[in-house]
């Protein structure tokens, strides 16, 4: 695992606990920053480690990063940031102080240490893409991009929230800043919290709001900027003398990219993930060869998934559920053969805008579709009714989750305030609802895939979040901007269909939308001719029919039945209620996979004070704690 920890206060000398939890394939590089009532580290991978950070420590100025620095836009203009991102920051913090947070562009988590102010000032990037986690006690402010690590500081006395959990089991995640635990709170995107190291006291200053605002433009115009500006990103984040991978669907984002290296003329190796070689995987693999990219399919067995069950809940922030771990199972093999992951997370949500509320079409026994016109939401009542969903029966709460989310969210004037996240206004809520990132379903892939390897997804880029925010509606739900795109760099991968339609993605949306219907009509109702219930004609496993097939799920639930009835949240017999649904036909999938990834947390345990026994061999003991930066040494392998 990687990521950013610490803590201020009279009791921050225990970072070793939070630090060793960050440490998961056993190479990671842990560099901390020790002082008196301050304490925090990064955990890195290696291969993410340009130049030593020690330089960061001239001037009374100490810096931590997580994750990735591309560039800055200060007043002169945007410019790459080529080498370090701690000393750039420290450099930057030296000029301009705070503002230097204003320009940056990157995914990424900071910790900054000025001596001569005597404060800690904690940073994330606009979107949150890194979250940070912060316990607020009456001995110490503490802090983890992994909230599970937050109880092994002796400092932090939490227990669950029922609401934000009710929450959590219902729509899958909490939302903006709140969190399942008490007193523990997300830092709020595009911002930074400063710590007084001698009181304690706080302060927060956001340098960054969304703002959406539709500018007049053709499609065609916004399909040319896309190009232009995926090409430039993928440029600014590749080093012609690494190796870069690609996670390669049939579909069009993860095509997007491919097409932008080709543009470029950079070499990249791509990776598709299936359970058998499908339409799918065919069309994966004729994207490469078009473009001639080396190509591999990786094959997840039956077993894959009862696997990932295993290792993947130790990484879970509530952002998601096990089995989004999707590349899990290749974590060695991709580590080895990939200085760089990319994949094309986040494209649908931007430039399809799948968040947008759209009208659904109920043909009975014949299914239902969604039309490709959006909804727009009109008032409070609109928003919250569009965000919430029925619990589950296995959660005994007192208040609903429409309750919950009520007393959640507010507005003062025009601006709404969403579990503690300040919109402009409602259509700023509305548009914008995945700032921070952390809204979305999804964010466990994103989160598990940083963990393997150097990773990410150019779709986060700000100069593409800033195209986003200038788009109309109507053509981010049904302008075809991705295939647009895609066929302007490369127009060999416009010929090929999108996984889920019958007509080269350079056919205009009408006809894709109409073939993907087509599809879904016909797989719903006259089947497949795969060997195998749980396979699927597209990217994913059928997990509805996996649990009826396999008893990974029951036997997790049977284990868990002691931990079920004692926890007061949950009930056992709902728990059985909802197994048995599913497997006479209803689809719980959800809601039992988001089950079975919380009672496999290792924060179950820690919140009841038992740790995990530790190896009494474990290297990492004889780390010597007062270097700048040491690695972790004893292996624990990721791999599902």
């Amino acid at each position: 695992m990687t990521g950013l920890c610490g803590a201020v206060g009279p009791t921050a000398s225990h970072l070793r606990e939070l630090a060793d939890d960050l440490v998961h394939n056993g190479d990671e590089r842990v560099d901390p920053v020790t002082r008196e009532r301050v304490e925090f580290a990064s955990v890195r991978h290696p291969k993410a480690v340009s130049t030593p950070t020690t330089a960061t420590e001239d001037g009374g100025v100490a810096v931590r990063v997580w994750g990735d620095l591309w560039g800055d836009e200060p007043e002169s203009g945007y410019r790459t940031v080529e080498g370090d991102a701690a000393t750039y920051c420290a450099e930057r913090y030296r000029e301009v102080g705070l503002d230097f947070l204003d320009g940056l562009n990157g995914n990424f988590a900071g910790a900054l240490y000025d001596e001569s102010e005597e404060t800690v000032t904690l940073f994330t990037d606009r979107l949150a893409t890194r979250p940070i986690y912060i316990y607020t006690g009456d001995e110490a402010v503490v802090f983890s991009t992994s909230i599970q690590s937050l109880p092994l500081h002796p400092a932090v006395d939490t227990d669950f929230e029922v609401d934000y959990l009710t929450e959590y089991f219902a729509l899958k995640r909490p939302f903006g800043l709140k969190t399942p635990l008490s007193d523990v709170e997300m830092l709020h995107p595009g911002s930074s919290m400063t710590i007084d190291v001698d009181d304690g006291t706080t302060s927060i200053d956001r340098y960054w709001t969304p703002h959406y605002d539709p500018v007049d433009a053709s499609r065609s115009e916004f399909a040319a900027r896309l190009a232009e500006t995926m090409k430039t990103v993928v440029e600014d984040r590749t080093d012609r003398e690494e190796t870069n991978g690609l996670l390669l669907s049939g579909g069009s984002d993860s095509r997007l990219l491919l097409a932008a290296f080709d543009a470029l003329d950079i070499p990249v190796r791509t990776y598709h993930l299936n359970e058998w070689e499908n339409r799918e995987a065919d069309i994966a693999r004729r994207a490469a060869d078009v473009v001639g990219a080396e190509y591999e399919f990786l094959e997840r067995d039956e077993t894959y998934q009862a696997r990932s069950l295993e290792s993947s809940p130790s990484l879970v922030n509530f952002d998601g559920y096990f089995n989004q771990h999707h590349a899990g199972g290749f974590a060695e093999k991709l580590r080895s053969e990939c200085d760089y992951l990319f994949t094309g997370h986040y494209g649908d949500t931007l430039f399809k805008a799948t968040h947008f509320r759209t009208p659904n079409i109920d043909l009975g026994g014949l299914g239902s579709f969604e039309l490709p016109v959006e909804r727009p939401i009109r008032g409070l009542d609109e928003y919250v009714a569009h965000r919430v969903s029925d619990a589950p029966e296995y959660l005994s709460s007192p208040k609903s989750v429409e309750d919950v989310y009520y007393d959640n969210v507010t507005q003062r004037g025009r601006a709404v305030v969403d579990h503690g996240v300040e919109y402009p206004s409602l259509r700023d809520a509305t548009v914008c609802s995945r700032y921070p990132i952390s809204n979305s379903t999804s964010g466990f892939f994103y989160h598990a895939t940083a963990q393997m390897l150097p990773s990410g997804t150019p779709f986060l880029d700000n100069r593409l979040i800033d195209l986003f925010l200038q788009i109309p509606p109507k053509d981010l739900v049904r302008g075809n901007l991705i295939n647009r795109a895609t066929t302007l760099l490369c127009p060999e991968l416009g010929d090929l269909p999108h996984g889920r339609s019958l007509v080269p993605i350079r056919y205009p949306f009408v006809f894709q939308w109409g073939t993907e219907l087509l599809r879904d009509f016909v797989g719903r109702h006259f089947g497949r001719e795969d060997g195998q219930s749980h396979w699927s004609d597209g990217p994913w496993t059928d997990h509805g029919e996996l649990v009826r097939q396999q008893p990974f799920i029951g036997e997790t639930i049977d284990a868990n039945e002691e931990r079920i009835r004692s926890l007061p949240f949950l009930s056992w017999e709902g728990v059985q209620q909802c197994y048995e649904a599913h497997q006479r036909g209803e689809d719980r999938m959800k809601d039992l996979y988001t089950l079975v990834t919380f009672l496999e947390m290792p924060l179950l345990d820690r919140l009841e004070g038992i740790e995990p026994a530790r190896d009494e061999t474990d290297e990492t003991d004889e780390r010597d704690e007062s270097s700048e930066s040491h690695e972790a040494e004893t292996p624990n392998d990721v791999t599902p």
